[in-house]
Order: structure tokens, then sequence, then C-alpha cells
């Protein structure tokens, strides 16, 4: 997992893809190859997307709903 230090920018690391990840997911829920190919322009390699996807969900910002095979944005009003 890349993460910033001196030897990887912070727009070549994980943190960077949260931001586009959950503002496209906030417009509507997706399936991890819509929001892929949504993010593109964001993504360097799958393998840094995946490892945001991963944080995302560990995080409590994304999850999976029962029966579904999208990804959801989980408000931090809907955390109560």
């Amino acid at each position: 997992m890349k993460i910033p230090s001196k030897v990887n920018s912070f727009s070549d690391s994980v943190i960077a893809l949260f931001a586009p990840i959950l503002e496209k997911l906030e417009e509507r829920d997706m399936t991890p190859h819509e929001l892929l190919e949504a993010t593109r322009t964001k993504v360097s390699e799958i393998s840094i997307f995946l490892d945001a996807l991963d944080c995302l969900y560990k995080l409590g910002q994304i999850e999976i709903p029962d029966g579904t095979e999208v990804l959801h944005y989980v408000k931090a009003d809907n955390m109560r």
C-alpha cells in the first residue's frame, strides 16, 4: 500500500483516491468496475484503487449492502 512519504508523493498515494471515490459514490451507488471507470483518470494502478477501497471500507466510509454487488457511500449522519 502506497502512503505519502519521502519516496511516495501524496498524489501517488492511496489516500489521494479517497476524495474522488467518495465523490462518485455520493452521486450514486456503483459496482467496483463502474467506480474504476469513473475514476480512471485518477487511478495510476489497480492495486492502489483496491487498497483505497479496502481502507474506505475499514474506515466505515463505504459498505456493500446485503444482497447487492454495489458499493454504497456511508454518510456520517447515518452512522448514529
